[in-house]
C-alpha cells in the first residue's frame, strides 16, 4: 500500500490505493508523473472509490447525516456529538464537522477520479481499457458531483487534476443547472463505455447498469421524468440478461450479510468486504454501532433511531416492518421489548438493518460486517421508474405493475405469502397513484439514506415536519432548511456567499 498525497484548494487531500508506484513526496499530483500504465489507472480508480466506504462517507457520516436530516429518525441517545444533534434539529451552522467531514470526503473523490481520468487518457495500452476506465472515473465524478450539488447546492466544479496552485486562484462556486449537465454528459459516457458487468460481477464497481441507474435519479431530481423514464426503462428491459438484476424473493435477505455475495437485487453498494481498497480508516461499517441499542452490546450507541410515529404508523402486517426494526431483545434468553427493557436507556424500538444478519465479520469485529449498503438496488429503479412514467406519461399497466411486483415481495415473510399490501387496482387515479408510489418509497427504502433526498426533490419540507401527520415534528425554514450550508473555513478562504439563512 502507497500513499500519494496531492494538495488541492478546498481541502488536503490523500489519495490511497493500492499501487506498486514509488511514493513521491510532491505537493503537487501530475498524472504523467505517476501511471505507466492501465494497471496504474486501474488503482488509481479503486483509490476513488476508497473515499466511499471510508469513515466520512458511507462509512458513517453521510447514512447518519442524511437519516438523521430525514423525517424518519432521530438521535436517540442525546449524549452524543452536538454535531448530529444539530443536523437532526435543523439548527446547525457552517462549523458543522458532520458536514465539513463529508463535503471534503466527496471532494477527495472527485480529486481521484480526475486524476485517473486524465491518466486513462495518457497511459499506453488497450483502447478499450482506457476508454472504458476513463468512463468508471467519470461515473465516480459525477456520482459525487450529483450528491454535492443535492446537500450544498451550487459548489465549485473542477474537472481536471490540479497541478499548479494557480489553477484555483479565483476558484468559484459553480451554477447547480451547469454542474448537473456536466454530470449528466458523464453519466451517458460511462453508460456506454463501462462493461454491462464486471468479472465476478461485483456491485461496489460501476457499470453500464449503474450509470443508467444514477442517471434515472439524476433526471428523476431535475423533473425531467420522461428521460428519467427512458433510463429506468433501459435498465429493467435489461435487468435480467445484461445486468443480472432481479428482486431478491424474501426482503430479508437484502440485509443479511452471510448472503451478501450472492443476492442480485444490489446494483451499486458499499462493500466492507473488498479486497480492492485497502484499509486505513476505510471498508469499516459504523453504523452497526450507531443503530444498536446502547446497553445490549459493548459499542452500542443508539444514534440514529426512529421516531415512533414512523414505527407506530407503519401497518405491521408488512412485512417490510419486522425487517425494519428491531422492538424487542433478549435479556438473559428471554425476549424482552426495547420499550420496557431496564438495561435498554433509549426506549424505542431501533434500526434492524444493519446489525440484525451482519454475516461472519472478522475475528468478531463489528465494523468489519459482510452485509452491504445498498446505495442502489433493483427496487429502487422499478420506483423510479413507476413514478417518471406516472409524472410523464399518466398512470398505465406498466407504472402499476412496477409497483405491484414490490408489493407481492413484500406479502412473503419469508415463509408463507399473505395478502398485505394489496395489489394496486388499474381504477387509481394519477394524483393517489403519486401519492401512493411516494409511500411506497419511504416503506420499501426505510432507512436507506433515501428519504431525504425524496423530501428535497418533493419540495414536502414543511409538511414532513410540521404538517398534520408529521413523523418528526421540527421547526424548518424552506428558503433555508433544503440546502446545508458550506464549511466556513472554506467561505473564508474563497470570499463565498453562504447558503441562505445561515
Amino acid at each position: 500500500m502507497k500513499k500519494i498525497t496531492i494538495l488541492f484548494s478546498l481541502v488536503f487531500v490523500s489519495l490511497t490505493g493500492c499501487t506498486d508506484l514509488a511514493e513521491e513526496p510532491k505537493g503537487l499530483l501530475a498524472p504523467e508523473s505517476f501511471f505507466k500504465s492501465t494497471t496504474d489507472v486501474e488503482a488509481g480508480i479503486f483509490g476513488a472509490y476508497s473515499q466511499f466506504v471510508s469513515v466520512n462517507l458511507y462509512g458513517r457520516e453521510l447514512p447518519v447525516m442524511l437519516m438523521l436530516r430525514s423525517d424518519m429518525a432521530a438521535i436517540g441517545d442525546l449524549g452524543t456529538l452536538a454535531d448530529r444533534k444539530q443536523i437532526d434539529e435543523f439548527d446547525m451552522d457552517s462549523q458543522n464537522d458532520l458536514s465539513k467531514n463529508v463535503w471534503e470526503a466527496f471532494y477527495r473523490t472527485v480529486s481521484a477520479a480526475n486524476t485517473a481520468i486524465e491518466a486513462a487518457k495518457s497511459v499506453k495500452g488497450d483502447p478499450v481499457k482506457k476508454t472504458s476506465l476513463e468512463a468508471e472515473g467519470r461515473f465516480i465524478r459525477a456520482f459525487s458531483y450529483f450528491n454535492l450539488v443535492r446537500i450544498f447546492g451550487d459548489v465549485p466544479y473542477l474537472d481536471k487534476p490540479v497541478e499548479t496552485t494557480a489553477q484555483l486562484n479565483g476558484v468559484a462556486r459553480t451554477p447547480v443547472a451547469q454542474i448537473y449537465q456536466s454530470i449528466e454528459e458523464d453519466l451517458l459516457f460511462a453508460r456506454k463505455n463501462l462493461p454491462d458487468r464486471h468479472t465476478g460481477d461485483p456491485r461496489n464497481r460501476a457499470t453500464s447498469g449503474t450509470a443508467a441507474t444514477v442517471l434515472a435519479d439524476v433526471y428523476l431530481t431535475q423533473q425531467q421524468f420522461d428521460k428519467a423514464a427512458t433510463e429506468a426503462r433501459y435498465v429493467i428491459n435489461n435487468a435480467s440478461g445484461l445486468f443480472n438484476y432481479r428482486l431478491e424473493k424474501n426482503y430479508q435477505d437484502l440485509f443479511n450479510g452471510t448472503l451478501a455475495a450472492s443476492i442480485k437485487e444490489p446494483i451499486f453498494v458499499a462493500d466492507w468486504q473488498n479486497n480492492l481498497l485497502g484499509d486505513g480508516g476505510i471498508n469499516e461499517d459504523w453504523l452497526i454501532s450507531q443503530t444498536r441499542p446502547r446497553g445490549l452490546l459493548p459499542r452500542s450507541l443508539s444514534v440514529v433511531v426512529p421516531t415512533m410515529a414512523v414505527y407506530n404508523s407503519w401497518d405491521a402486517r408488512d412485512y417490510r416492518r419486522a425487517v425494519s426494526f428491531e422492538d424487542s431483545v433478549l435479556i438473559n434468553g428471554q425476549k424482552v421489548s426495547i420499550v420496557k427493557a431496564a438495561s435498554i436507556p433509549v426506549k424505542r424500538p431501533h434500526i434492524a438493518k444493519y446489525y440484525r444478519f451482519p454475516g461472519p465479520q472478522d475475528a468478531g469485529d463489528d465494523r468489519r460486517a459482510d452485509n452491504d449498503y445498498h446505495i442502489y438496488r433493483y427496487a429502487d429503479v422499478l420506483l423510479m421508474a413507476a413514478e417518471a412514467i406516472a409524472e410523464s406519461e399518466g398512470v398505465n399497466a406498466e407504472a402499476i405493475g412496477y409497483i405491484n411486483a414490490i408489493r407481492a415481495r413484500a406479502r412473503f415473510n419469508g415463509k408463507i405469502t399473505t395478502s398485505f399490501p394489496a395489489d394496486v387496482t388499474p381504477q387509481i387515479n394519477a394524483t393517489d397513484f403519486i401519492k401512493l408510489v411516494r409511500e411506497e418509497r419511504r416503506l420499501e427504502l426505510a432507512f436507506e439514506f433515501k428519504r431525504w433526498f425524496d423530501i428535497k426533490r418533493w419540495g414536502i419540507l414543511q409538511e414532513s415536519f410540521t404538517g398534520p401527520g408529521a413523523y418528526e415534528t421540527r421547526p424548518v425554514d424552506s428558503n433555508r432548511d433544503y440546502l446545508l450550508p458550506l464549511p466556513l473555513n472554506e467561505i473564508r478562504l474563497n470570499s463565498w456567499t453562504q447558503n441562505p439563512g445561515y
